[in-house]
């Protein structure tokens, strides 16, 4: 986080505790990110020893309800650690059970390249990921449905060749990374190191089951930390981190501060009779065949503003102009890193959170955006659900899941070597776990330095080619009408708008 950002956190962490109030006491006014609720859930617990659902966290409107919630829903923020295997989170499971049904499925795979231009020690950046693995259980454990995670072998040794540009050295990254991984048998991280004219090509990969977009600034900043350190020969600098089994039991301590029926009350209300979506142009698929890799679309955006449901809103539309319909369902990724300590370590702690929007008949980017406000707000009050808990509150809500919207601003993996710089490239996803999946990637996240950019990944034959050209077009579109509005009017994109 930017000092900024720090001390925002601070100064609401301050008049939540001692009752002063910063501006209007709006944590919409005072201008909190999603990531900056997140720290401040942490701040709160290391200063209280409490924490609250995430559901009430991400819900509160102001510091003085916040203070509310503490004092009258927290629990103590300690959980007692399971014994055997670490418990995994719902969507590490998913990824399990998909790679256990398809063996040959690379939708697991989170891949990321860096091109480093310097004078890289390769053998020091070799023994830095070995580093990194002893550092992190969740890269060298095994994992399994009944028994959950388990530490199972040591770190294992980064692959290294050469090639003579950087071309060849990107593809034969994403050729060597883009294989079948085993959690079962505790084959879940595999790096490569290859040498380019004016340096080397760096690339990890690690199964989903134990990673997340979030994981990526902390591989990042461990392997920095580490290679500095084997540089100088020092011991590594380490922040204070939690354990595997402790950030287990962190995290299952927010479940234990909410109310859970309430929560399902909630999202059986919400999604109700919700109707699947069917993107048009898609065609019949070829049963036993083996998926081909996903298609993907990009386009560079204006300078985005920081309201998730600016960018909701002009998705949710540009699906009602693809397909007429006005009542649109879909699925977020959601960072659930709210204990204090989840943020130093690397796992899987994302949960996908049903949202359906209501558009109004006309399109207006006013009422977008106050609809999609509603929508967001209401499916935070479901926060801390997990899939199986939605599907069984309502049966009809898996196929919600299908199509993916997410906004992509976890801290970006920075690399920072000595007398090395180190580019980020964005690889696309190797397979798809969904339909179609639709993201706004912040400049300096491996895309553009310079420009948000918005990517639709789609399977073959779940949308047409055109019709996935325009779904993109329209979004944009959309959100350029709708930060023009807001030109016109400041208030509009930020009326009622959770932070992202």
């Amino acid at each position: 986080m930017t000092d900024t950002s720090t001390n925002r956190v601070r100064i609401v962490a301050d008049a939540v505790l001692n009752g002063t109030t910063p501006v209007d006491g709006s944590l919409e006014r005072i201008g909190l990110t999603s990531l900056e609720r997140l720290e401040l859930c942490r701040e709160l617990e290391r200063r209280t020893g409490v924490t609250v659902s995430l559901a009430d966290a991400m819900t509160a409107t102001t510091t003085t309800a916040l203070a509310t919630r503490y004092r009258n829903g927290g629990t103590p923020g300690r959980s007692t650690p399971a014994r055997g295997g670490i418990p995994l989170t719902s969507l590490a499971r998913g990824c399990l059970l998909r790679q256990l049904i398809s063996p040959s499925d690379v939708a697991g795979n989170c891949l990321l390249l860096w091109a480093l231009d310097g004078p890289v020690e390769v053998d020091l950046l070799a023994g830095a990921l070995i580093d990194l693995q002893e550092r992190h259980e969740s890269l060298r454990s095994s994992y399994s449905l009944r028994g959950g995670a388990e530490l199972a072998r040591p770190p294992s040794v980064p692959a290294r060749t050469a090639a003579d540009t950087l071309e060849q050295a990107l593809a034969r990254c994403r050729q060597m990374l883009g294989v079948p991984l085993h959690p079962t048998a505790g084959d879940v991280f595999r790096s490569v190191i290859i040498g380019t004219p004016t340096g080397v090509v760096l690339g990890v990969v690690a199964h989903h089951v134990a990673f997340d977009g979030y994981s990526e600034s902390v591989l990042a900043a461990d392997l920095s930390r580490a290679y500095r350190a084997r540089l100088t020969g020092r011991a590594v600098d380490w922040p204070a981190a939690p354990d595997a089994r402790t950030a287990s039991a962190s995290y299952r301590g927010q479940r234990a501060a909410a109310d859970l029926d309430q929560q399902r009350a909630r999202v059986r209300a919400a999604l109700s009779g919700v109707v699947e979506l069917h993107l048009p142009g898609a065609v019949r698929r070829v049963s036993g065949r083996e998926p081909a890799a996903p298609r993907v679309l990009s386009t560079g955006l204006a300078p985005v503003p920081t309201s998730f449901a600016a960018m909701a809103a002009a998705y949710a539309r540009a699906v009602h102009t693809l397909t007429g319909v006005r009542d649109v369902a879909f699925a977020v990724p959601v960072n659930r890193r709210a204990a204090a300590g989840l943020d130093t370590v690397i796992g899987n702690f994302v949960e996908m959170l049903p949202v359906r929007i209501l558009l109004p008949i006309r399109p207006d980017a006013d009422a977008d955006l106050t609809a999609t406000a509603v929508a967001w707000t209401g499916a935070l009050g479901g926060l801390d659900l997990e899939f199986e808990e939605v599907v069984r509150a309502v049966r009809a809500a898996r196929h919600v899941y299908q199509h993916v919207f997410a906004v992509q601003n976890n801290p970006a993996p920075r690399l920072e070597l000595p007398r090395v710089r180190a580019r980020l490239i964005r690889a696309h996803y190797p397979g798809l776990a969904n339909r179609s999946m639709t993201e706004v990637w912040p400049a300096g996240t491996g895309y553009s330095d310079t420009a948000d950019t918005a990517v639709l990944t789609y399977g073959e034959g779940w949308v047409g080619e055109a019709e996935a050209a325009q779904l993109l077009t329209a979004f944009r579109t959309n959100l350029d009408r709708y930060l023009r509005q807001a030109a016109a009017d400041p208030g509009v994109v930020a009326t009622g708008v959770a932070p992202r």
